[in-house]
């Protein structure tokens, strides 16, 4: 019986994180979209920066995604 209930909150967990991964994919997406329009509309000497550092969170949240269905 507890053998059984594990599984069903390992299952449980594994969609989650899954599922959790993929929206904070798309998150990341977003945010590189609303930078890049951002850099394109106000010109402004830290624009390369904020470029970096969306495209480095972006890489951050596929590393997420992979970690996530691998290792769960």
């Amino acid at each position: 019986m507890l053998g059984d209930l594990g599984g069903f909150f390992h299952l449980i967990e594994k969609i989650l994180g899954t599922t959790g991964s993929i929206l904070y994919l798309i998150f990341a997406l977003v945010v590189v979209k609303q930078v890049n329009t951002m850099s394109k509309n106000v010109k402004d000497k830290f624009n390369n920066i904020l470029i970096t550092v969306s495209y480095l969170h972006l890489l951050g949240a596929i590393i997420l995604m992979f970690l996530a269905l691998t290792i769960l």
